[in-house]
């Protein structure tokens, strides 16, 4: 191995080093995100599977009108003309 490839894999390795050092802090919080909403979703899959009463539920309703745009765009992009949940009158 000459010196010429010596140096670009030392530089290569550096680059790596340097990516590693600058991504480090933004990766723990991605992964710290991920483990949080892992376990919210093995929570509520275990509350479905043993029939106890969802919280989410409750402060869904405070949001229910928000939603209520998104999820009639949401079923035209579906091609579902109207709503199809019949309580949910949002056409």
């Amino acid at each position: 191995m000459g010196w010429s490839q010596q140096f670009a894999e030392y530089r290569s390795r550096f680059g790596d080093i340097m990516r590693g050092a600058a991504f480090v802090r933004y990766e723990y919080e991605l992964r710290q995100q991920t483990a949080e909403l892992n376990d919210l979703f093995l929570l509520l899959c275990f509350m479905e599977a043993t029939a106890l009463p969802n919280p989410a539920t409750l402060y869904l309703l405070e949001v229910y009108p928000y939603l209520l745009e998104q999820f009639h765009d949401w079923h035209r992009r579906m091609g579902i003309e109207h709503s199809p949940i019949g309580s949910l009158p949002c056409c």
